[in-house]
């Protein structure tokens, strides 16, 4: 394999090109008069000639070098060869050969200077590599973590959205739809009043892939947000409002009225109830400590044989704290997560936090009665 590392960097372009040059690349073999950056740019512009199935190990030599040579150009230098190595690497034509551009793209990521605008690009060439491998979670953590990544140098409001946008489809592909559904409500977020009208196919986006999410059941928060407003009145809205407050019958009305709607959206009608007898449940959940399972029955909509695997299976999510009683056939209700959480929650956690403060400031009284009694009877 070819190694240049060791050599001074007018001698590493020079050998590169050789190297280049003798797999048949258009490039001469002499170092370019204009100095190292055009000879960066010469090599670049044929890199991708060692793009070969079979050698990984050689390709990623030669790209490692080239992150090696591009990080000693002077920064007000570099950002166009910069952009044309990203884009090099982003057309990788296999598998393998994507997981290596990954690898050096990734190297050159960590080697910018924290505070370099360029980081950014190259993030976004990383996602765009990162997806076509399935890799995304080997460069995404998290939303929080991606902030602190460029936390000295932000990418402008339209950069975020952009990459937000690239994320999104790449989690999704990658099947980690939680974090594509937090990515999206995050991209949500970067609008404001005055431009959440030019935000309604992320919107979009943003509702199916939380209807679709089989893990997605709190929906609320999802009614505040300015583009997700923007779309009041349309179907997708009502769907929506559907499964943050209403119940199964009211999706089975929407569905035998618009179930070409429902098909547009790539949505699954089966899963979609699926996700509808849950939720159901929980609103069940929250006004009967104690359910039979024939009220089961009959507001879910499911067969008498299939109620205690229904209950199984809304156990198994923790939304729903209940024990059951198979003999009695009933289901007795512990807790359960609310759908929403408006004024009528905060009035109900209100109520309890001062049950607690009352009964907190009981107990300390005991605890002091008790001590001054202790001290009475020492001092007797």
């Amino acid at each position: 394999p070819a190694v240049f590392m060791d050599l001074p960097l007018d001698d590493q372009a020079q050998e590169l090109r050789a190297y280049l040059k003798g797999l048949g690349a258009e490039i001469s073999e002499e170092k370019s008069p204009k100095g190292i950056e055009d000879d960066l740019h010469k090599i670049i512009g044929v890199c991708d000639i060692c793009f070969k199935e079979g050698q990984e190990q050689e390709v990623e030599t030669v790209l490692y070098d080239i992150v090696s040579l591009l990080v000693l150009i002077p920064p007000d230098h570099a950002d166009n060869l910069i952009l044309a190595f990203c884009e090099k690497l982003t057309k990788a034509p296999s598998f393998k050969l994507g997981l290596v551009c990954l690898k050096a793209l990734w190297l050159l990521f960590q080697s910018l200077d924290t505070r370099s605008p360029m980081r950014y690009q190259v993030y976004y060439h990383l996602v765009q590599i990162a997806k076509q491998v399935e890799q995304i979670k080997a460069i995404f953590k998290d939303v929080e973590q991606l902030k602190s990544q460029f936390s000295l140098c932000p990418p402008t409001n339209e950069q975020l959205q952009k990459l937000y946008r690239l994320l999104h489809e790449g989690l999704v592909k990658n099947n980690q739809s939680e974090q594509a559904a937090k990515v999206m409500i995050e991209l949500l977020g970067t609008y404001t009043a005055e431009n959440a009208s030019y935000a309604r196919e992320d919107a979009i986006r943003c509702i199916v892939t939380a209807l679709a999410d089989p893990n997605t059941f709190l929906l609320d928060p999802l009614l505040a947000l300015k583009p997700v407003k923007i779309l009041e009145g349309q179907l997708i809205h009502d769907l929506l409002s559907i499964f943050v407050s209403e119940n199964l019958t009211s999706y089975l009305n929407f569905y035998n009225n618009h179930k070409e709607f429902i098909t547009s959206l790539n949505l699954s009608h089966d899963n979609l109830i699926k996700k509808m007898r849950l939720l159901t449940f929980m609103q069940l959940a929250e006004n009967h400590p104690e359910m039979t399972f024939e009220m089961i029955q009959k507001e879910l909509q499911i067969n008498p044989e299939d109620v205690e695997a229904f209950i199984i299976e809304v156990l198994k999510t923790k939304l729903v704290r209940a024990r059951m009683d198979q003999a009695a056939k009933k289901v007795f209700i512990s807790s359960t997560m609310h759908r929403t959480f408006g004024r009528a929650q905060w009035q109900q956690l209100r109520d309890l936090l001062y049950g607690w403060k009352s009964n907190l400031a009981s107990m300390q009284e005991g605890m002091r009665s008790v001590t001054t009694a202790q001290m009475e009877l020492l001092n007797q």
